[in-house]
């Protein structure tokens, strides 16, 4: 087939140019995107209830949701915080799970559920969750005064949110900060009292004229006709004229005479600050094919156009997500260039012309063009997963042209002609090269099926690196044959093939050779002494999730501890300001509720979270000191979080569960006094990692009123007209709206902030219209309330948490627990990573070892032997010691990037010993048809196949290193990520390579009949 293609190069040529073509055309229609389109198996479900307890809550609603939905197909768990006012469930499903399914059934399954949920509640929120629900941008509107809020906050909601969702690739604009506009009624207490008036009874009369009446049908002779009742309000001047009836229905008078109407807005949950000023935002989510850089323009071009129309409000655009698009194609850019051009040197080291390694260097542009075609038709988009994916292979992409090209060579130097050394020179390497690809994508293919999320991100990585590495053989065995023989042609004899550099280290390689044959037995086993050297090395480095990235933002968590309103909240804040405006150049605050749509976390009125930006990581550690000092000193009793501010990559991969978690619940809840102190006493007794109480142990300070039901009787006062009083002093009463042209204004009365004893000395109505104050019928008292109800899929419960520590027996403290908590009266369930990531590290376990029968089921068959596999496969503990040297030298950690370069290690450290056994098996088969015997076969094959694979070893392992240098001397996010996979490479090829030099000979020698 070579011969075929090297006498068409016309026709070859041509196919060549329409790939190159078709791969350009492709890359200006790849989808750009920060992470891949993943599936997160996810659902969350958002409830509100205002003015409701904890406990109330979790009895009638988070509790029949979580027994309702516990049955919906492919769940694995369900995770439920309840708090005053609010409740959030997050149902875990299995990866795998069809989550659009999920979502319809969740959804059918609350619809069935609306009769059994508080008929006053709004129906819960369902939000799935999905990587594109990671904003790429946050676009803040603050208004110059606050007078303008009001109508930004309708601008925000009505112009903005949609002239931003019209953008190409954007799905939603997540509103946050918004205010609600209402009609205040403050009743005048005196006017009502001289007519013997309550107040509930203005709130009848204005129930009563918004009513909607609905329709009716009217016949007319033949004609049935539809008539709309006409009666409800739609000003505020309508409300002022809203009759009222007075002495026993003698009398009406206007509403107006007995209350004050007036506009306002509605008393918010929340706020949003921007560099201290109370603002918007507005959270940008793209579409899953979205193009990030032409997206990103589009966004900043707009919000210039809003703040040359909007001039009585800024608009800022903060968190911008694409600079880690940015940093990763620029440095992909990097590593093309100078990884590319450091390829070449490499090759110029080593080859005494300049024909030779311009052929070679072709590889690397010419596939990655090629890939693009496949990235299109597979539907893979641009991120920074497959980015990292090509970054790797572009100095693997030159090996198969180097061995191709250098076979080739010496089959000229050999005195073949050009045709014939062209066709020789690659059949002769075929079945190496193409079991080196093999066995490189072989390590590869098994992680595809990890479950979980790893699974998943590995997957483009693994598709992008196995692309290009077959893509780079067709090029190799078809293009650099034809290219050799146009090129070179009759020259190749006069050519000069190696440098003084190469004949040098020929030259050294050879004596180390024969000095290592000497005294075979001690080198072999000192190589085999070797291979467990990475075992000791790997107690020495430490584990981390990913590499450090040198980061510049914090995302601040504070739990005030205290039932603080939100304008206190917002007062504590504002203090803070002070100490956050010293070091940062940006920050922005959510405080209390969050209205945002996608928002997955639960949150509370006393929460707070703060974002702040730094211009280097050093002001940033200074920053994050400073505002610690002063909580501890200010509130010691909040509780708070410093953490690096999440990006749209570290969010992947972040998880916020506890390491271990022992989870209690009663044996029989009916009897069940709620009381944790024994087990609590015995568990401070066990020798354990630390450990704190979960949520579900703390309290707050509630106050608990106690209604007279025998003087509420005597008097007359139904328990509804009480529940409605107390609800109008001390609650958000609504008596009802007005909706008009989409806009709803909630009509309420106004609210007086006093003291519980003064607001009990209103009056309630009872019988014969005589008024009692609500002191004559309740009585009150402080007491302590569950500030957050936790559950699973198996009821509430209430948690330990214990901290990481190294070398604790988890196994038997899960025993311990169990015995103490079964004396106590209860039962109890384990949770946390720890059980995670002891069922990812066996799953890993048995991924590797799947990966290594691979290897050797690909080895066994291309030599037709079941010991030269093995002689083979022994070369990779050599590589993951000098993997693990480098990372412990160079101050590393073992992450999941660090986690795919020993993958990658794996499957190219095993690249030269294929070679070198190929060639000694042909070479000890060509000496004894020969005639010389097995033993002098064998040792004149040994030196010459050292010799005929020094120079591809050599260019191979550099290249492939050195290609990835660049990551090590660049800044940017995308080379901060990568660093850890480059020691690892670095360290196993170079390493490796050295010792698989003159361990193949020998284990060959050792292992393989003589006699």
């Amino acid at each position: 087939m070579i011969r075929f293609i090297i006498r068409r190069p016309i026709a070859m040529l041509m196919s060549f140019g329409v790939l190159i073509i078709l791969g350009i055309l492709a890359l200006l229609h790849i989808p750009v995107a920060l992470l891949p389109d993943i599936d997160v198996p996810g659902i969350t479900i958002k409830c509100t209830y205002p003015g409701n307890t904890a406990a109330a809550i979790e009895a009638n609603v988070t509790g029949v949701l979580r027994e309702n939905l516990a049955t919906v197909a492919g769940l694995e768990d369900i995770e439920t915080t309840t708090s005053n006012h609010t409740a959030s469930l997050y149902l875990r499903f299995g990866y795998g799970t069809n989550t659009n399914l999920a979502y319809m059934a969740i959804n059918e399954k609350l619809d069935r559920l609306v009769n059994s949920l508080p008929a006053d509640m709004e129906r819960p929120v369902v939000i799935r969750s999905n990587m594109s629900d990671i904003p790429v941008a946050r676009i803040q509107v603050v208004p110059v005064n606050m007078a303008d809020y009001q109508e930004y906050s309708n601008l925000s909601e009505k112009i903005f949110r949609k002239r931003i969702e019209q953008l190409p690739g954007v799905s939603m604009a997540d509103i946050n900060g918004k205010s609600t506009p209402a009609i205040t009624i403050t009743p005048d207490v005196q006017a009502l009292a001289a007519v013997k008036l309550d107040v509930i009874y203005l709130a009848n009369a204005i129930q009563s004229a918004n009513m909607d009446l609905g329709t009716v049908t009217v016949k007319d002779g033949h004609y049935s006709l539809r008539v709309n009742v006409n009666n409800q309000l739609l000003s505020i001047a309508q409300i002022k004229n809203i009759p009222v009836s007075i002495n026993n229905n003698t009398a009406v008078m206007p509403l107006s005479r007995f209350a004050t109407v007036e506009h306002s807005i509605n008393d918010p949950d929340g706020y949003h600050l921007y560099g201290g000023r109370q603002g918007l935002v507005l959270n940008v989510h793209k579409q899953s094919g979205a193009r990030m850089h032409t997206l990103m323009p589009a966004i900043d071009s707009l919000v210039k156009e809003f703040n040359r129309n909007y001039p009585k409000a800024g608009f800022y655009i903060s968190q911008n997500q694409n600079y880690l698009l940015e940093a990763g194609i620029d440095n992909l850019q990097q590593d093309l260039m100078y990884g590319g051009i450091l390829c070449v040197l490499v090759l110029f080291l080593f080859l005494g012309n300049f024909i030779s390694p311009v052929l070679m260097s072709i590889s690397i542009p010419l596939s990655l063009i090629l890939t693009f075609i496949f990235f299109y038709l597979f539907g893979i988009s641009f991120n920074i997963i497959s980015l990292s994916g090509l970054a790797l292979g572009i100095g693997m992409l030159i090996d198969n042209s180097i061995v191709v090209l250098d076979n080739i060579s010496r089959k000229r130097k050999e005195g073949l002609s050009v045709e014939d050394s062209c066709v020789a020179g690659t059949n002769e390497v075929i079945v190496p090269v193409i079991s080196q690809v093999l066995t490189t994508v072989a390590v590869y293919l098994p992680l595809i099926y990890l479950s979980g999320l790893a699974g998943a991100i590995i997957t483009d990585q693994a598709i992008a690196l196995t692309i290009s590495l077959g893509v780079s053989l067709l090029v190799a065995f078809f293009l650099n044959p034809l290219l050799f023989r146009l090129f070179i042609s009759d020259k190749a004899a006069s050519m000069r093939e190696d440098t003084r550099l190469y004949k040098w280290i020929s030259g050294k390689y050879h004596r180390m050779i024969h000095h290592i044959f000497s005294r075979k037995k001690r080198y072999f086993f000192f190589t085999i002494a070797l291979m467990p050297v990475g075992i000791i090395l790997y107690q020495f480095i430490p584990v981390s999730a990913l590499p450090h990235i040198t980061q510049t933002e914090t995302l601040l968590t504070i739990d005030w501890n205290s039932p603080v309103d939100l304008a206190e909240n917002h007062r504590r804040i504002k203090q803070l300001e002070a100490v956050i405006d010293s070091h940062t150049v940006a920050w922005e605050a959510d405080l209390g509720l969050k209205q945002f749509l996608l928002g997955q976390q639960h949150t509370t009125l006393q929460q707070a979270d703060i974002y702040y930006k730094c211009k280097k990581e050093a002001d940033k550690l200074r920053q994050d000191a400073l505002i610690q000092q002063w909580l501890q000193q200010h509130y010691p009793d909040a509780v708070w979080k410093l953490e690096d501010a999440p990006n749209a990559f570290t969010q992947l991969f972040r998880d916020n569960s506890p390491y271990f978690e022992a989870r209690l619940k009663p044996m029989n809840p009916a009897t069940d006094k709620g009381s944790y102190a024994g087990i609590l006493k015995a568990l401070q007794m066990l020798p354990a990692p630390a450990w704190k109480k979960g949520a579900a142990f703390q309290e707050e300070t509630s106050i608990t009123f106690t209604p007279d039901t025998y003087k509420m009787q005597l008097y007359g006062i139904s328990m509804a007209t009480l529940k409605e009083t107390l609800q109008r002093l001390f609650g958000q009463y609504t008596i009802s709206e007005i909706k008009r042209f989409g806009e709803i204004k909630t009509i309420r009365f106004s609210r007086d902030n006093t003291d519980i004893a003064t607001a009990l000395n209103h009056t309630i109505t009872g019988k014969n219209n005589i008024s009692y104050p609500l002191s004559a019928i309740i009585s009150w008292n402080k007491d302590h309330s569950p500030r957050y109800i936790t559950g699973d899929k198996t009821g509430a419960y209430h948690g330990i948490v214990y901290t990481e520590q190294l070398h604790s027996d988890y196994n038997r403290l899960q025993e311990s627990i169990t015995a103490i908590a079964a004396r106590e009266g209860y039962r109890v369930n384990f949770s946390g990573r720890y059980f995670t990531e002891k069922h990812r590290s066996h799953e890993i376990l048995i991924t590797v070892l799947i990966a290594i029968l691979l290897l050797y089921f690909i080895l066994a068959v291309q030599f037709e032997n079941l010991v030269h596999p093995l002689i083979i496969m022994l070369t990779m503990p050599l590589g993951i010691a000098g993997a693990l040297l480098i990372v412990y030298l160079a101050g590393g950690t073992l992450d999941i990037m660090a986690g795919v370069g020993f993958v990658v290690v794996l499957g190219i450290i095993v690249d030269d010993p294929i070679l070198k056994m190929e060639t000694l098996r042909r070479l000890r088969s060509q000496y004894e048809a020969a005639g010389l015997s097995k033993r002098e076969a064998m040792t004149r094959a040994i030196h010459e196949a050292g010799e005929i694979c020094l120079k591809p070893l050599l260019m191979t392992s550099l290249t492939t290193s050195l290609a990835l240098m660049p990551v090590l001397f660049t800044g940017g996010i995308g080379n901060d990520l990568q660093k850890p996979l480059v020691y690892v490479i670095a360290g196993g090829l170079t390493i490796g390579s050295f010792f698989t030099l003159w361990f193949i000979p020998l284990a060959y020698w050792f292992f393989t009949k003589k006699d």
